[in-house]
């Protein structure tokens, strides 16, 4: 690996790009992404550098996600520029796909919801506010799946898991397309923590023993969840991928944000506010989860081509499944590299919290005069 120490001018502010919400992308690799040979890391003794965190004005902080904390940052000054999915979108038209597959109609392969760039200058803005704060169900199970069914179809969805913001913005739209059918019940079952990949396995395995007439699954492992899924498609129960991509050319349908692209608009980003030049932390999320693995490498394939002079302090460690896990591995980075760094990146919205929590305990996030 070629190792090489750039001097920042000490004007240079701090920035973080952190992707928390793009959702689901759409085409590309599901495989999980190894650290990109360009744009080489820097070892922890390189560059002498100023570091803009270390200035007055502060850090500079592009997420991933809408959550209220996340939305207030940024409105208190101390996140420039959210990507946001549409969840919402995302459960409505999960459903209403799996709805015509049982009905013997034929759906698009592949249904985009959309990704989106918000500023502090767009957050208010009125057009924007279905995408900022969604509507939202807090976890409940919508109806249990033994016993007889109350509607036509029965579908089981299962998200990667039940306390993120954007699930429950996933569920409340899947619900209310439910309602607007009128004849389609949901079941709303998954995970508590996002690396739960056993609880998952169980979960369609639960739903294929219940005689469901769909899966709608955003699976935690785009290999470990694609032998469970067809197994219940080889018993007629059609299924339908949500929010990240399986490795499996068996599925009915996948309704996602196209990852990939939502790593553009924050490496994009991250490129603009850095002027082209600089030193930044990618902090991955999970092995396996393929939504994150397109944002991920989405963004490192836009740094290179296009932001040549950006290069990696590190981009080889992962957060983990929680806002702790992620608080922690931010915390060993932020205190490894601090007074060099001029970006940060994280690919959702648990780890873009994490690394918020520790940047601003740090004195370190930019606010508002």
């Amino acid at each position: 690996m070629h190792f090489r120490s750039i001097a920042l001018p000490s004007l240079v502010r701090l920035t973080i790009v952190s992707f928390s919400a793009i959702v689901g992308g759409c085409g590309g690799s599901n495989a999980p992404v190894s650290p990109e040979s360009g744009n080489s890391a820097i070892p922890a003794g390189a560059g002498a550098g100023t570091a803009a965190g270390s200035s007055s004005k502060g850090v500079v902080f592009v997420g991933f996600d809408g959550s209220p904390p996340l939305i207030e940052a940024m409105r208190a000054g101390k996140i420039q520029g959210l990507v946001l999915q549409d969840p919402f979108r995302m459960g409505a038209e999960s459903v209403k796909a799996m709805s015509e597959i049982l009905r013997k109609k034929k759906v698009e392969p592949v249904i985009g919801t959309g990704e989106h760039m918000i500023t502090p200058e767009t957050v208010d803005d009125p057009s924007k506010k279905d995408l900022v704060l969604p509507p939202k169900l807090e976890h409940t199970v919508d109806s249990k799946a033994g016993g007889a069914k109350a509607k036509t179809f029965r579908i089981m969805v299962i998200p990667k898991g039940t306390t993120h913001e954007h699930w429950k913005a996933v569920h409340a739209g899947a619900a209310n397309a439910a309602k607007e059918l009128g004849d389609v019940e949901i079941i709303w079952q998954g995970p508590t923590k996002e690396d739960d990949r056993a609880d998952q396995i169980k979960l369609v395995q639960s739903a294929v023993a219940s005689k469901v007439d769909g899966i709608i699954l955003a699976p935690l492992d785009a290999r470990a969840l694609a032998e469970p899924a067809e197994q219940a498609i080889a018993k007629g129960i059609p299924v339908v991928v949500f929010d990240s991509a399986l490795e499996s050319k068996k599925v009915s349908a996948y309704v996602a944000t196209n990852n990939y692209n939502g790593g553009v608009l924050a490496a994009k980003r991250m490129g603009e506010l850095l002027g082209g030049k600089g030193r930044i932390i990618l902090l991955r999320y999970n092995v396996g989860s393929a939504s994150t693995d397109e944002r991920e490498k989405g963004f490192t394939d836009t740094i290179a081509k296009e932001f040549p002079e950006i290069t990696y302090l590190s981009n080889d460690q992962y957060a983990g499944a929680t806002a702790d896990s992620a608080q922690q591995a931010s915390q060993n980075l932020i205190a490894r590299y601090r007074g060099r760094i001029d970006g940060v990146f994280c690919p959702n919205e648990s780890s873009t919290l994490g690394m918020l929590r520790v940047l601003d305990s740090m004195g370190l996030t930019a606010r508002k005069p």
